[in-house]
């Protein structure tokens, strides 16, 4: 297991030169690819949303598996750049349109660059704290909370209160949201360890898929506790952390 402190440092200049390029069309191409289902196909914005949001979480999740930290934060610099342009361009840029959601008026702005800064601050945070084991903070969160939002709009009709940041409006989520987090972390923790990217699951199928199910109890626990726009952050902290946790504490020697 390796557990370093998370320096703001990038690939060498050999590895940008290559990597940067393809890291920015993946990019904009999710983020064209959401502004036309949003403008041209009538797709809600909390689906187009979630749609770059899944995008870059499964890119942040195979970048840190392939380059390791200094290749998650030449991601988050593009994607920075990304959503400061979408920022400034405001209302009416369809790249903006797609991840700013009408329900979150006057504050739209304010709902798209709190769930990035929550982003980069649990991924700094995981990868300091629990190493190898962010990859888990990475995938869960990209997967299980960009399912749950289409299917809580959707099928969510058992609706409870949530924790929301001072001044901003009631939120609400749902059982079945919370339903489809749930599954889709167990789902996420079990293709990870088929992917052989962690140890935390046994490879056999006969082994036990208690550490999966745990992990997925403890990620919707955070994900339904989270105040609005902030889960990208908790959910990362809490999957990654419960993973190290789980390996280093509770599984046999």
């Amino acid at each position: 297991m390796n557990i370093e402190l998370w320096k703001p440092e990038l690939p060498e200049l050999e590895t940008i030169a290559f990597l940067a390029p393809c890291l920015t069309m993946w990019i904009l191409g999710f983020g064209g690819l959401a502004a036309w289902l949003k403008l041209r196909r009538g797709l809600r914005t909390g689906d187009t949303r979630k749609l770059f949001h899944f995008s870059i979480f499964f890119l942040a999740t195979y970048v840190h598996a392939s380059y390791g930290p200094p290749g998650v934060n030449l991601l988050g610099c593009l994607a920075a750049i990304y959503i400061g342009y979408c920022l400034l361009s405001g209302t009416g840029n369809p790249l903006y349109e797609a991840i700013a959601r009408e329900s979150d008026h006057p504050r739209r702005s304010l709902h798209v660059l709190i769930p990035f800064l929550a982003t980069a601050a649990g991924g700094i945070l995981a990868i300091s704290l629990f190493g190898d084991f962010a990859v888990f903070g990475f995938a869960i969160c990209g997967i299980a909370d960009a399912v749950a939002e289409p299917i809580g709009a959707r099928l969510g009709k058992h609706r409870y209160r949530t924790w929301n940041l001072p001044g901003c409006a009631e939120s609400h989520r749902s059982l079945e949201g919370s339903l489809a987090v749930f599954a889709a972390s167990f789902i996420t923790a079990v293709i990870l360890q088929c992917a052989g990217l962690t140890p935390l699951l046994p490879t056999s199928i006969s082994g036990s898929l208690l550490p999966a199910l745990a992990l997925a109890a403890v990620a919707t626990l955070a994900e339904a506790a989270s105040p609005h726009g902030t889960d990208n952050f908790t959910l990362q902290v809490a999957a990654s952390g419960f993973a190290w946790g789980w390996e280093s504490l509770l599984s046999p020697a």
